[in-house]
């Protein structure tokens, strides 16, 4: 199966550890999908729609040296953290929580 940028999940479709969904998420959390969702991976919070019934995720991976590049640079760099990256490898900005609409 062919690597995916992101997907959009009914908030109601995965059940995390805790017991909650994935409306229980925040703008910029990763999650560890089980790869029998059929997208296992480190995935990262990026926007909810306006009633927060879905979630959009982009696939992610952990990075502690983001802030050798200004266009990603964040607060989080010498920490191990994840970000976003693209399918060519590239690491991404993370996710703002002004992105999202609660």
């Amino acid at each position: 199966m062919a690597r995916i940028e992101s997907l959009t999940l009914p908030t109601s479709s995965v059940e995390l550890d805790t017991g909650e969904n994935l409306r229980d998420l925040a703008v910029g959390d990763s999650l560890q999908l089980q790869p029998d969702t059929g997208f296992g991976g480190l995935w990262i919070a990026a926007r909810f729609d306006d009633n927060h019934s879905h979630l959009t995720l982009y696939n992610a991976k952990i990075t502690t040296s983001c802030g050798n590049n200004p266009a990603i640079a964040c607060s989080f760099h010498g920490a191990r953290h994840a970000h976003p990256v693209a399918l060519d490898g590239r690491l991404l900005r993370r996710p703002a929580v002004a992105l999202a609409s609660r």
